[in-house]
């Protein structure tokens, strides 16, 4: 666009770029390029609305919404975006309303069938949502993104996992590009107890996406599942050869390499690669206090776990009992038995029959000792 500015195709590429990235301002500046281009379609005004609704700029949202259907009252463009401003401001009802015209203006339209679902998910209509999702089918029955919405809305909503695992296989065999569809598939699979079916999906998807970072992201948390650490390590390892500064994936290694006793240094810088990445993760930051643990960096390891604890409480997240033991352990190598014996004991309490309780129970009959 620099060597030819009235290219809309490459404005129209910068604008998907710019939502993928989630830069609204990008989204703002690039849907105004369209806007000039093409004053008489909708386009424009709605992208430019949708980056206002995800700043929360509602006024200037509205204003481009109603341009953008004004300008083509029979395109579902400014009726998405007039559903999604209203879903932003919480008002579900007129939300509904607006997907639901989207959706009788184009009945293909993937946005307006999410949006009238979620609207209904909001004010608590579970089968409602199923039931339009399932009309909608009816009446388009070679829509694969329809079948997703379906598949997920019945797994994370309504937790039907056969139900969710027929539509979202459904959905995969409709429409290949989507490797959406084949994340959820072995999420279900997962959640059902099936995990070498979910390992054969995502191997299976893999062959079709081999640069899809995420089926490497799944594939090792479901060989950690199993306690399966070279698996989980490899799984990985391939994911920060597709992206090397990932930060949940160099996470994810340092604890593999933790569990299994490997480098204990390369597993530190991992975890502290991590840590810059996700500073709000109590999960890293458990991680790395636990690296400085075995390496006998005990002061180190208490300011990193301590920090871990504070990040689940501001999560809300429920108590986790590994942080708590993992601490103890550091206030007793440190010499703070006190403090050991009260984060120990609150192991037990938490989860009295884990295995991290019967560990904090033999710790505590060490420190009495």
């Amino acid at each position: 666009v620099r060597l030819r500015p009235e290219m809309l195709e490459g404005w129209q590429s910068l604008t998907s770029s710019a939502m993928r990235k989630g830069d609204m301002q990008g989204l703002d500046q690039d849907a105004t390029r369209i806007i000039n281009l093409r004053p008489a379609s909708p386009e424009g005004y709605a992208l430019r609305a949708l980056s206002n609704i995800n700043r929360q700029r509602f006024a200037e949202a509205e204003t481009d919404v109603r341009k953008a259907i004004d300008i083509a009252p029979q395109s579902s463009f400014g009726y998405v975006q007039m559903g999604n401003l209203k879903f932003a401001e919480h008002q579900y009802g007129d939300a509904a309303k607006a997907y639901q015209t989207a959706l009788d203006l184009n009945q293909n339209s993937t946005d307006a069938l999410r949006g009238l679902m979620n609207s209904c998910i909001a004010q608590k209509q579970l089968e409602r949502a199923l039931a339009i999702a399932e009309a909608q089918i009816s009446k388009v029955p070679n829509n694969g993104a329809f079948y997703d919405l379906l598949g997920s809305a019945l797994f994370y909503s309504k937790h039907d996992l056969p139900a969710a695992e027929s539509a979202l296989k459904k959905s995969a065999e409709l429409d290949r590009k989507n490797p959406d569809a084949l994340i959820k598939l072995g999420q279900v699979q997962a959640a059902a107890g099936k995990t070498d079916q979910a390992i054969a999906t995502y191997r299976m998807a893999l062959q079709v996406y081999p640069r899809e970072i995420n089926f490497y992201l799944l594939l090792g948390e479901i060989y950690e599942s199993k306690q399966d650490w070279p698996n989980a390590g490899d799984s990985y390892q391939k994911a920060l050869v597709l992206a090397p500064e990932n930060s949940v994936a160099s996470g994810k290694l340092a604890n593999v390499m933790l569990q299994s006793g490997q480098n204990l240094d390369v597993a530190l810088s991992l975890a502290q690669t991590a840590r810059r990445g996700l500073p709000a993760s109590p999960a890293i930051a458990d991680t790395l206090g636990w690296i400085y643990y075995q390496k006998g960096a005990y002061l180190s390891a208490i300011d990193s776990l301590q920090e871990a604890l504070k990040l689940e409480q501001k999560m809300k997240s429920p108590d986790n009992p590994k942080t708590h033991f993992h601490l103890g352990m550091a206030y007793a190598k440190n010499g703070q038995s006190a403090l050991a014996r009260q984060q120990l004991q609150l192991v037990v309490k938490i989860s009295p029959n884990s295995a991290d309780a019967a560990d904090a129970r033999k710790q505590l009959a060490q420190i009495k000792s």
